[in-house]
């Protein structure tokens, strides 16, 4: 014997206009929620690729020190400074291309100390403080508090890779 031929049922499949805006309703709230975090995201990634370019320029700024005449380290660095592009490359005036980190680089008199008990001496190092400032298209933020805050200072201990005594 056959069955009986199904009936159709009396309610459609699908969703129903209240279940389609219900569901609107809550993508749309997260939606606001992911939209008022971009802002704060975009701000933490902006210093983080800061603070890194930051990082590199002076790791760079101590890799030139270090293979430098030694004898001549403190006459040819002491106060000088350096600009860097929004990439951390060196400024060279190109057309296009701005001062946007500003490296300053100051040679400490008194011989680095490593420490009470370390069997080997001090004489072929120096103690090197490097700041670098993000510039404002160029020019120092007149805003002290505002400059400080854009400013990294990096302390190092530079060998003299010849170990040659200095004097």
């Amino acid at each position: 014997m056959k069955p009986a031929p199904s009936t159709p049922s009396l309610r459609p499949s699908g969703f129903t206009l209240a279940e389609v805006m219900i569901a609107l309703g809550i993508v749309a709230s997260v939606m606001i929620g992911m939209l008022a975090a971009m802002p704060h995201a975009l701000r933490s990634i902006r210093e983080s690729n800061s603070l890194t370019i930051m990082g590199r320029i002076s790791q760079e700024v101590i890799s030139d020190i270090q293979m430098s005449e030694w004898e001549d380290v403190e006459k040819t660095y002491q106060g000088k400074m350096f600009h860097y592009d929004n990439e951390g490359l060196a400024y060279e005036g190109r057309e296009g291309q701005k001062k946007v980190y500003e490296a300053r680089v100051q040679v400490k008199p008194e011989r680095a100390s490593l420490g009470n008990n370390l069997e080997y001496t001090t004489d072929h190092m120096r103690k090197v403080e490097v700041k670098v400032e993000f510039l404002n298209n160029g020019d120092y933020y007149k805003d002290e508090k505002v400059r400080l805050k854009n400013t990294q200072q990096y302390n190092f201990v530079v060998a003299n890779q010849n170990k040659i005594r200095v004097r």
